[in-house]
C-alpha cells in the first residue's frame, strides 16, 4: 500500500497529545497569574501556603524548602512563566525536545511533592504527565507540523542550494544532505539515557508510593488557627497497650493536653498510612478527618476554623468534613479518634 497524505504515522499520531500538553501548560501558567489570591499572603490559594503544604513529608520537599519557600512570590511567578513558555514552545513545535524535557522534570518534581499524598498514585495527574512528555523528549516533533520541522526543512534547502551552487562553480560540492526518515530527528545517547532514567525514577517512585499501616503514628501540632500556619513540634506515637475501652489496634497519638481548643494537628492514619488531620473544636470536642482534598489530592490546611485546600481553594467544615466551597464536591472522609484517660488514640477505620 502506498503512503498517502492521510496515512497516520507514529509521529502524527502523537500530534493531539502534543497539542494537549501545549494548551494545558499554557493554560496552567495563565490560570496562576489570573488568580487574585495566588500571590496574596493569607488567601486560600496563596502560593506560599501551597509550597509549605507540598514540602511537608514529601520526597522532594527539601527542594521547595531550599529554593522556593524563602521567596514564594518569585517562585510562583517563575513557575507560571515557565509553564507558559513550555506550553507555547511545545504547542508551536519550537525547541520541542528541550521544552518537553523541562516539562517532564517539572512534572516529576510536582509528583514527588504536590501529588505525593494522592493515593493511589495513578489518581494524581503529574505521574501521567511525566510519561506523556517522554515521546517528545526522545523524538521532538518528528513527522509533525511544527516550527522545528519547518526550520529544519529551510536549513536543508539552504545547504542543498549551497551544494549545487558550488558544483555549478566547478568546486567540489559538499556531500548531499540526507533526508531524515519520516522526519525523524537525531537523538543523542545522553538524551535518550537521561530521559529514560527520569521516567524510570518516576516509575520506581510510583511503585513504592503505596502506604500501609505501620502500627504507630506521629502527631504534629499546628499553630493556632488564627495564624493560618502550621508547624510546631512532633510527638511520637506509642505502642504501649491501650487502656480499657480502647481497641488493641488503636494507636496513641499524644496527651489530650497537647491539643487545645482552636488547635489542629496532622497524623498518619493507622489503617491506610495516609495523612489525617485532628482538630480540637472550640467546644473542646475532637474532630478527625482525612487531610487529603477530595478534588485533586492536595493536603488541606486548618485556617480560620475551616479546612482549606491550598491548591484550588476548596473549603470544608472542620466538624463534619462537608464541602463549603468548591471545586471539591465530595466531603472529607471522617476518621475515628478517641480520648481516654487523658490520651488521644487513633482508631482504624
Amino acid at each position: 500500500m502506498s503512503k498517502t497524505a492521510w496515512q497516520v504515522t507514529p509521529g502524527r499520531a502523537l500530534l493531539p497529545l502534543r497539542i494537549f500538553l501545549g494548551v494545558t501548560f499554557t493554560y496552567a501558567g495563565f490560570q496562576k497569574l489570573s488568580d487574585p489570591g495566588f500571590l496574596k499572603t493569607g488567601a486560600p490559594t496563596y502560593i506560599g501556603t501551597q509550597l509549605h503544604s507540598f514540602a511537608a513529608g514529601t520526597p522532594a520537599g527539601f527542594i521547595l524548602r531550599w529554593f522556593a519557600e524563602p521567596a514564594p512570590v518569585a517562585a510562583g511567578l517563575g513557575v507560571a512563566v515557565v509553564e507558559i513558555a513550555i506550553g507555547l514552545l511545545v504547542g508551536t513545535g519550537l525547541f520541542t525536545r528541550w521544552a518537553a524535557l523541562a516539562g517532564m522534570l517539572l512534572n516529576l518534581l510536582l509528583f514527588l511533592t504536590a501529588s505525593w499524598n494522592t493515593y493511589p498514585y495513578f489518581l494524581g495527574s503529574d505521574i501521567v504527565f511525566v510519561f506523556a512528555w517522554l515521546p517528545f523528549v526522545l523524538a521532538g516533533a518528528a513527522d509533525q507540523p511544527s516550527l522545528d520541522t519547518y526550520l529544519e526543512a529551510r536549513e536543508r534547502e539552504r545547504l542543498e542550494y549551497e551544494r549545487r551552487r558550488q558544483a555549478k562553480a566547478g568546486r567540489a560540492p559538499a556531500p548531499a544532505v540526507p533526508a531524515a526518515a519520516d522526519g525523524a530527528l537525531p537523538v543523542t545517547r545522553a538524551v535518550a539515557i537521561g530521559s529514560v532514567a527520569v521516567a524510570a525514577l518516576a516509575a520506581v517512585a510510583a511503585l513504592f508510593h503505596g502506604r500501609g499501616g505501620t502500627g504507630s503514628a506521629a502527631l504534629r501540632l499546628a499553630q493556632k488557627t488564627s495564624s493560618g500556619g502550621s508547624g510546631g513540634s512532633t510527638t511520637g506515637g506509642s505502642t504501649a497497650p491501650p487502656p480499657k475501652g480502647v481497641p488493641a489496634s488503636a494507636v496513641r497519638l499524644a496527651p489530650a493536653t497537647a491539643l487545645k481548643p482552636g488547635d489542629a494537628a496532622t497524623y498518619t492514619d493507622p489503617g491506610d498510612g495516609n495523612p489525617d488531620i485532628l482538630i480540637r473544636l472550640p467546644d473542646g470536642t475532637l474532630s478527625a478527618l482525612s487531610a487529603i482534598c477530595t478534588h485533586a489530592g492536595c493536603a488541606v490546611d486548618y485556617q480560620g476554623g475551616l479546612l482549606v485546600c491550598p491548591c484550588h481553594g476548596s473549603e470544608f467544615s472542620a466538624a463534619t468534613g462537608a464541602v463549603l466551597q468548591g471545586p471539591a464536591t465530595v466531603p472529607l472522609p471522617r476518621r475515628r479518634v478517641k480520648q481516654v484517660a487523658g490520651e488521644i488514640y487513633a482508631l482504624r477505620s
